[in-house]
């Protein structure tokens, strides 16, 4: 049997995405500070091999780092055979904290979907977890 967090299974909804995202960050050591993590979806829901954790993140969003981040999209579409367009990123940002979406993760959420969204022209979404508390914040485009 396929455990659900087995990177073969496919996320077909909002709802799978945010569960994957839960047992991603159950198996991932609780950050000591604000982190930023990535994941990519192919086109049938299942997701590629690569999750990137960047540590240490600042409270207010730097977008020039996420405009660099986005390229990693380009290495992960090469590595899956895929075009980068194809490829669904998946961002959690994940800090301590209150259980609920404060106004730095707003900006951060805001800053995404400005560069990812606006600029690079990405199929992106963003969740915000806290403990055990996962969130979505930017819902994923379509499914």
């Amino acid at each position: 049997m396929t455990s659900p967090l087995h990177r073969s299974v496919p996320v077909t909804d909002a709802a799978e995405l945010t569960e994957r995202w839960r047992g991603l960050l159950q198996k991932m050591r609780a950050p000591d500070s604000r982190t930023l993590c990535l994941a990519w979806f192919l086109p049938d829901g299942t997701m590629a091999e690569l999750v990137v954790p960047v540590d240490d993140i600042p409270v207010e969003p730097d977008r020039v780092m996420l405009g660099n981040l986005a390229q990693l999209t380009e290495v992960v579409a090469e590595h899956e055979r895929v075009e980068p367009a194809e490829l669904h990123l998946a961002f959690c940002l994940e800090r301590r904290g209150p259980s609920y979406l404060t106004p730095d993760d707003q900006a951060w959420v805001a800053a995404i979907e400005a560069v990812l969204r606006g600029r690079e022209g990405r199929d992106c979404s963003v969740h915000v977890a806290a403990d055990t508390w996962v969130v979505p914040a930017l819902p994923r485009v379509s499914w």
